[in-house]
């Protein structure tokens, strides 16, 4: 009687055992966690930005140089440095368009130059490396330095400013490097007056109407500069 009782006891454990252990197991399609693959996200381009289409863009850069030439070539050349800042527009691939201020300095004189920039890329574009040329064209406040001054100093000036560059700018996501060479030309003028005196009646020097002369000058120099921008 006691082994029957074990023998259905046993029976009964087994059933339980094999018949719910395959109600555990459900279908994928059931499943709330079922495993759905996740796409890959394409990550922009660097320049992905610049090729969306945009017919305009802003730009501005930053050169540093020297300056090389001479007043009296029978001497040692000079060598002076140039500052400029410009700030413009993109058009299109290849033509820029701005303008500038910078600090310039010659062996006797101080300008400071307000100018529009022309810069066309020959080889290349705005999203390559490029071969360029730059036009620069405007005027500038010109200070004589005190050893160049002579007796009878008044006054200094400047005028027009040129300069043309050929240079390679290189690409390196939206900042732009870039070396160029080029010839600059500045106008500049220093006014000077002179005393006169004549005799008065009883003898007496008295003081006339000054003499007067203005001297006109041109610095042009060699110019190579590095140039740091954006864009």
């Amino acid at each position: 009687m006691r082994r029957a009782l074990l023998k259905m006891v046993g029976l009964v454990w087994f059933n339980l055992l094999f018949i719910n252990v395959p109600s555990f197991a459900q279908d994928y399609s059931g499943d709330s966690v079922f495993y759905t693959p996740i796409s890959k996200i394409k990550k922009k381009s660097p320049t992905s930005a610049l090729d969306q289409g945009r017919w305009i863009n802003y730009f501005f850069t930053l050169q540093t140089g020297a300056l090389i030439g001479c007043k009296d070539c029978s001497q040692v050349s000079d060598v002076s440095f140039t500052t400029s800042t410009v700030h413009g527009v993109t058009i299109g691939r290849k033509l820029r368009i701005g303008a500038g201020v910078g600090f310039d300095s010659y062996t006797d004189w101080q300008t400071l130059p307000i100018f529009g920039a022309v810069s066309w890329d020959l080889i290349g574009n705005k999203n390559s490396n490029a071969l360029f040329v730059q036009w620069n064209y405007g005027g500038a406040k010109a200070w004589m330095n005190k050893t160049a001054q002579e007796y009878g100093y008044k006054d200094s000036s400047g005028g027009r400013t040129t300069s043309v560059q050929l240079g390679y700018r290189i690409k390196y996501y939206d900042l732009r490097i870039s070396f160029s060479l080029g010839l600059r030309s500045q106008q500049v003028s220093s006014y000077n007056e002179y005393p006169t005196f004549y005799r008065g009646p009883t003898g007496q020097l008295v003081a006339g109407t000054p003499s007067s002369k203005t001297n006109s000058e041109e610095l042009n120099r060699l110019q190579f500069s590095m140039t740091l921008g954006w864009r």
